[in-house]
């Protein structure tokens, strides 16, 4: 260490790096004087690479969710177009079924005003028909046979049995028939019977059907004969009418009364 005359100098120490000494460092520092410390510069570097990460992670993300939701809109406005094609397809149908319908019920009111259902209709077709079998007591001086309407097979619908006759309560047209059968112990080939039927109207009456029946047995001969006689036709009947059966030879007809009958139906 050296010194010049004219001006003092403060004492440097030498301080060895090497094989420093901790009181002399202490003591250098304790001898120079105290500046203020430099500030310190703001370095960013890390944070705001994080926050670009951050950054770039949400991105992403908000494009998946983007995907999404775009999707889900499609998905929503395919619904509304189906549902509104749905709607305007069932208003189409719904306006033709309007214009079908009023002409179907005009077609169908006018059956449903005057006609009738089928239990009526059927009904109708059973009042309208009669069928009598025969008895056994003819002796009548009229010729007018009697005949039994409600044992058997015997009955009536819609028409009446009086006095021996059949009287409609309606007017249509009518298929009526009847067969009568002769028996008898002896023949004489002369005999000749006669099976009629008879209508009544407004207290005229006349023959509609009838039936002659002769040459049926051969002279000489001693065995018991029988013929019968059928007749049957449509006729067109009006309300009250009557119809009867008479017969040449009443006392002769035959006790079986399947073989005798007389009857009528409707059919239109």
């Amino acid at each position: 260490m050296s010194s010049n005359s004219g001006h003092p100098s403060r004492p440097v120490f030498m301080v060895d790096s090497g094989r420093g000494h901790p009181n002399q460092h202490r003591y250098y520092h304790q001898q120079m004087p105290r500046h203020a410390e430099p500030e310190l510069v703001p370095c960013w570097t890390f944070p705001p690479a994080r926050a670009e990460m951050k950054k770039r992670g949400w991105g992403g993300t908000n494009a998946g969710m983007a995907w999404v939701l775009t999707l889900i809109l499609l998905l929503v406005f395919a619904a509304l177009g189906l549902g509104t094609y749905q709607i305007l397809r069932l208003q189409t149908e719904v306006q033709r079924l309007s214009q079908e319908m009023p002409a179907q019920m005009q077609s169908s009111a006018p059956q449903r005003q005057v006609g009738l259902n089928p239990a009526e209709l059927n009904r109708n077709k059973l009042k309208s028909a009669a069928h009598l079998i025969g008895r056994g007591d003819q002796s009548t001086s009229s010729g007018i046979l009697t005949w039994e309407a409600k044992l058997g097979e015997a009955f009536t619908e819609g028409v009446k049995y009086i006095n021996g006759g059949l009287q409609v309560n309606e007017t249509g047209l009518y298929f009526v028939y009847s067969r009568v059968e002769f028996l008898s112990p002896k023949c004489n080939p002369e005999d000749f019977y006669v099976h009629k039927m008879r209508l009544q109207r407004n207290s005229h009456n006349r023959t509609i059907m009838e039936d002659h029946r002769e040459g049926f047995c051969s002279a000489g001969s001693k065995k018991p004969w029988m013929t019968g006689s059928h007749i049957g036709s449509l006729q067109h009947l009006k309300e009250s009418d009557w119809l009867f059966v008479n017969v040449s030879h009443p006392h002769l007809l035959s006790k079986n009364y399947h073989s005798n009958y007389f009857g009528l139906f409707k059919t239109h």
